[in-house]
């Protein structure tokens, strides 16, 4: 297996996960000095404020007694924090990779009357551009297949009483239900299908 040597392939989609990370860690690091500031002023405030009868073991019981809540709050803060951001940044992929699973299967079962629409922040945007792309020439060559098959069908059907002709007409038929098997204009378009004979003749 050869190593990639290029590891900057699709720029935008890794400079938006880039900048989502650094987000997140620019977070965490700003909620983490918070928290170290404001335990570290009360370690001081404490240490100004002990008095000839407390000991630094009573002072120091008395801050990890504040410092542990803080703590779990700390925790408990960047956990939140690093699951939304989690949630709302694999949601650009998830949702697209979703749309675009269903968007074959349709396909393998012969339907190629759609068109993928992603929205605006959503990754692969690039992957579905080109499964409409393909969608679209496969459209157009089933269609000339199924406008020639029909004429070569027709033709040959007027020929079938002749036995040197009887094989063709039928494999003619085989191939014409083949392609009758796939769904090129929605049901929701009368007249759509003659239409586009119309223009694959042209």
């Amino acid at each position: 297996m050869t190593q990639r040597k290029n590891y900057f392939i699709a720029k935008g989609m890794q400079s938006r996960f880039a900048g989502t990370i650094l987000l997140l860690v620019f977070l965490i690091t700003v909620i983490t000095a918070c928290n170290i500031y404001v335990l570290g002023s009360f370690f001081l405030t404490t240490q100004a404020t002990l008095s000839e009868g407390q000991t630094a073991e009573s002072m120091m019981r008395h801050f990890v007694t504040e410092l542990w809540p803080r703590l779990l709050l700390l925790v408990l803060v960047n956990v939140i924090i690093v699951f939304i951001v989690s949630i709302m940044y694999s949601h650009q992929f998830a949702g697209p990779a979703y749309k675009l699973e269903k968007s074959i299967q349709r396909i393998a079962n012969g339907d190629l009357t759609f068109e993928i629409h992603l929205r605006r922040n959503d990754s692969l945007k690039e992957l579905a551009v080109a499964i409409n792309s393909m969608l679209s020439r496969f459209r157009e060559t089933l269609a000339q297949a199924r406008t020639l098959s029909d004429d070569v069908a027709s033709k040959l059907g007027t020929l079938g009483k002749d036995e040197k002709f009887s094989s063709l007409a039928k494999n003619a038929q085989e191939l014409k239900t083949m392609i009758e098997q796939f769904k090129l204009v929605k049901d929701t378009e009368p007249g759509a299908s003659s239409a586009e004979t119309n223009n694959s003749k042209a």
